[in-house]
């Protein structure tokens, strides 16, 4: 039995090779390390992501591992994130921030964003040289996602320790997590639960043309984001647009520095940057795996796989998969059967 060992160290760098060799010996089998059945295969990813017999609760898992009374208001919390919830919860939530998402009217923060690039590119040469990652992908997404949520500027140094305690240990919920690090999350969560109090009161008060403030308010038929359900879903959407955001733009220019030609394609033709990036999201996404809960005994691809028993999509390796993607190692920013996973099965909340 072979042993994938996909959380190592060694995986940073570049976990394709890895991956490429455990899917040439079956799109699914059992980690000992990780107590967890493994799915690389395309069309078997797709197949667990889909059935609802794959539970998305992780925060059930967690229950599990660490029982202690005094961390389990910190599952409860998570669990309220619609990444963990299962249909129908997870549709009513989704919708909700849909909704919130149009009444925002992203796209006139175009102007903001494009002067916030600016400012950053502009420092950078004023310095005579910029890391791109710690001078431009890091700083940038906790700019823009700041503007658009509507946090204000003094808040997002704090607000962004916050998010990271708390994307640690959602992050790390399969892995090896000390009660200590899942206390610190608890506690950063907590006081981002009272700062969110005072901000939820004042958008009451005065309702602004933020994303909070119409996630404040917004309904349907009636329904509203409870207080916790708003604490949440804020986290899962700073997040999502800053910690991955920062992964994308730095996955996507290695990727590039490593193709000259795509890179050459792309300065000629700035046209290809809708394509370009959803192949930058195929070719090495900000998301690696997706965890899921076997609810009941089934069989997968000839596996047996038993109730409560830890599934791990790897999606990453998914969209590799020679068998759905032609030349799939191969980056090619003008790509146009392109059903990548690098979101799951939907495109994100406030996706255009």
């Amino acid at each position: 039995m072979r042993q994938p060992q996909l959380f190592g160290t060694d995986m940073l760098e570049d976990p394709y090779p890895r991956y490429r060799a455990l899917r040439a010996e079956g799109p699914i089998d059992w980690d000992h390390d990780l107590q967890a059945w493994i799915v690389l295969g395309h069309e078997r990813v797709t197949a667990v992501l889909k059935d609802p017999r794959f539970s998305a609760d992780k925060p059930s898992i967690a229950r599990a591992n660490f029982p202690e009374p005094e961390l389990q208001p910190l599952f409860d919390l998570i669990s309220l994130n619609m990444a963990n919830r299962d249909e129908p919860g997870h549709r009513r939530i989704r919708k909700l921030v849909s909704h919130a998402f149009q009444r925002t009217a992203v796209e006139r923060y175009e102007v903001d964003i494009r002067r916030r690039v600016d400012s950053l590119i502009d420092a950078g040469l004023a310095r005579g040289r910029m890391d791109f990652v710690t001078d431009f992908a890091v700083p940038l997404p906790v700019m823009v996602i700041g503007d658009i949520v509507g946090i204000p500027e003094a808040d997002r140094a704090k607000l962004k320790s916050w998010c990271d305690d708390y994307s640690f240990v959602v992050n790390n919920l399969f892995a090896s997590i000390t009660k200590e690090r899942l206390l610190q999350g608890l506690d950063s969560t907590l006081t981002f639960r009272e700062y969110l109090r005072t901000q939820v009161e004042r958008l009451r008060r005065a309702p602004e043309e933020s994303l909070l403030s119409h996630l404040v308010t917004t309904e349907d038929a009636g329904d509203r984001l409870s207080l916790d359900e708003l604490l949440m879903n804020s986290l899962l959407l700073l997040n999502a647009g800053n910690e991955t955001t920062t992964s994308l733009l730095s996955n996507g220019l290695l990727a590039l520095l490593h193709h000259r030609d795509e890179m050459a394609r792309l300065r000629d033709d700035p046209s290809l940057v809708a394509s370009a990036v959803e192949e930058f999201l195929r070719y090495d996404p900000p998301v690696q795996f997706l965890g899921r809960i076997a609810t009941e005994d089934l069989e997968l691809q000839g596996k047996k796989i038993a109730k409560g028993d830890l599934v791990i999509a790897v999606i990453a390796a998914a969209d590799r998969d020679p068998e759905r993607f032609q030349e799939p190692d191969r980056l090619d920013i003008s790509r146009s059967d392109n059903p990548h996973l690098a979101f799951g099965l939907y495109p994100t909340a406030g996706a255009a």
